[in-house]
């Protein structure tokens, strides 16, 4: 495998169990204004994550769903 291309390397398939963890850790809620800037602003990177995998796991689904289709005609 090379690390070294310009190419984002392609993504594992993102299971449920994953996922379902991921979101417990880092919940999508409104700040703690006690904390700091710093600190608001890298719970909402952590949680920002947890929402591109979301994402990206839909996308998973879509494909396998379509190949399934595809495969069936």
């Amino acid at each position: 495998m090379n690390y070294n291309t310009s190419e984002p390397l392609p993504f594992p398939l993102l299971t449920e169990e994953l996922i379902k963890a991921l979101d417990s850790h880092y919940p999508q809620r409104h700040p703690d204004l006690s904390l700091s800037d710093r600190e608001i602003w890298f719970r909402a990177g952590q949680r920002s994550v947890v929402d591109f995998l979301i994402e990206h796991q839909d996308r998973q689904k879509e494909n396998m769903l379509n190949n399934v289709l595809e495969n069936q005609i």
